[in-house]
């Protein structure tokens, strides 16, 4: 449960303090150099600052500089200024972070962290940093989640009892009921789940003045804390009541319809209600989920009395699909020349984009803490092998953004770990002039990003987002491929 990128996000949005709000943003006043600047403006700045290290009155002076430091790339600035802070202030933020992700996240067992955990309400009680309970919340729901894995559904409820922010208090419920789940333990799971349902729906709900940006977060996992809930329901044949739950949440955020698809049709489906099912069954087929056929083809039957036209009403669902994906792909649509690079591989061997002239390149911008990216992975894994005899076609994964000293060891495990058939490259390799790694020349601002290139060199298509959904990928891949293969024609 490290925090990901939208987490950092929501975490600097969230817990800014008044007493930072009012003084100057020094990161926001350096961020031109941060972004665009030469390498000479950076190495500048970085002495700059280092400088000025004297003239600091607070921890979060030298957090702000620590943070400018890692985004200009200065590595080794940026250790030297954490370890004067961390002499400085040895009972502040700085150490307790590096205590949580040093030895608390690395404690194999549920044992070692719940002693981990103990050393750090000790050594940094939760009455000193009011003003951040998240950062104890995600280490409690780590804990939690660690215990439920083992099976000791009673200490994970206690520490979930832990937490103290409503609105984050879903993203530790969620998981633990899941596991709960698949262990059996319906009993605990269910009220866990519908915690998270509830605190979900209530911030969903509030009028819109009072919506802030905790809220809107508690209110995106509405769809997932009511899938996991109401499939309790519906493996327990409570059709009603998930029917009853399912139709109040539609009312409430009809924009979550098609993420709640799924438990809606099986529940339609209980109550007899196969008109609706089926409907519902066709538009997520549509959508490229192809998991759901056998249910589709049951209902067609059934209600046609037969399974007679069934393939050509199939053939007719997949070439709506694929309507959808090429009118879809329009949007993403560019054309311009792409950054050359060469990068180096697991192998240690050398891989230019020049040396791939004459075929379409699929590049993915990942990294191993970015969740969206390892969702679509498994769609990504079958897109490649579906050109696997295509000469004139080269997937690559280009690692980015890693934040641990010893990245490349990590993705070479997770990579192992997951028998996943990529050519990854590192991108790490920073521009003399600039100091910029080759996803800032792509103008990457997020990941997962993806990029279609075509055999002369030119982006045909940039993409963002992900999906888990392995037979839409699929398609989408295909479709994009394809189009890249053609002459571009403006």
């Amino acid at each position: 449960m490290k925090v990901n990128a939208l987490t950092l996000a929501l975490l600097l949005a969230t817990t800014v303090g008044y007493a930072q709000q009012k003084k100057a943003d020094r990161y926001g006043q350096y961020l031109p150099i941060i972004e665009k600047g030469t390498l000479a403006q950076k190495d500048s700045l970085a002495k700059a600052l280092v400088t000025e290290l004297k003239t600091y009155k607070t921890e979060a002076d030298y957090r702000t500089t620590i943070n400018i430091l890692r985004s200009l790339g200065k590595e080794e600035e940026m250790t030297n200024v954490e370890s004067i802070a961390k002499k400085k202030y040895p009972k502040g933020t700085l150490t307790r972070d590096a205590f949580i992700t040093n030895v608390f996240y690395n404690a194999e067992t549920s044992t070692a962290k719940e002693k981990a955990y103990t050393e750090l309400i000790k050594k940094w009680p939760v009455k000193n940093f009011s003003e951040e309970p998240l950062t104890y919340d995600y280490v409690l729901g780590s804990l939690a989640l660690s215990f439920a894995n083992e099976g000791n559904a009673q200490k994970a409820v206690h520490y979930l009892g832990e937490m103290k922010e409503r609105f984050w208090r879903g993203n530790g419920y969620i998981p633990v009921g899941q596991a709960l789940l698949q262990a059996g333990d319906t009993t605990t799971a269910a009220p866990l789940l519908k915690t998270a349902m509830d605190d979900s729906y209530y911030y969903l709900t509030l009028p819109e003045e009072q919506k802030d940006n905790k809220a809107r977060f508690a209110a995106m996992g509405y769809a997932s804390a009511m899938s996991a809930y109401v499939n309790i329901r519906v493996a327990q044949k409570k059709y009603d009541e998930a029917l009853k739950d399912i139709e109040n949440a539609l009312k409430a955020a009809p924009d979550q319809a098609d993420r709640l698809a799924n438990v809606y049709y099986k529940s339609l489906m209980g109550t007899g209600r196969k008109l609706e099912a089926y409907n519902i069954l066709t538009k997520i087929y549509t959508k490229g989920d192809f998991t759901v056929e056998n249910d589709l083809k049951r209902l067609y039957t059934e209600l046609n009395g037969s399974a007679q036209g069934y393939d050509n009403f199939n053939a007719s669902l997949k070439t709506e699909l694929i309507q959808n994906i090429r009118s879809h792909i329009k949007e993403m649509a560019t054309f311009k020349p792409a950054p050359n690079f060469e990068l180096i591989n697991l192998k240690g061997e050398k891989v230019s984009l020049a040396s791939l002239k004459g075929k379409v390149v699929v590049l993915d911008f990942w990294a191993t803490w970015c969740q969206p990216c390892i969702r679509s992975f498994p769609g990504m894994k079958a897109a490649q092998e579906s050109y696997a005899n295509d000469k004139d076609v080269q997937f690559l994964f280009m690692n980015t953004w890693e934040r641990d000293k010893n990245y490349k060891e990590n993705v070479v495990s997770f990579i192992t770990k997951n028998n996943y058939p990529f050519e990854v490259l590192y991108d790490d390799q920073k521009d003399p002039q600039t100091g910029e790694v080759m996803a800032a020349k792509f103008g990457v601002k997020g990941i997962p990003a993806k990029f279609i290139i075509d055999k002369e060199g030119n982006i045909r298509y940039f993409l963002t987002g992900s999906t888990s959904n392995v037979d839409y990928i699929k398609l989408e891949m295909k479709e994009l491929i394809e189009a890249a293969k053609k002459p571009y024609k403006g």
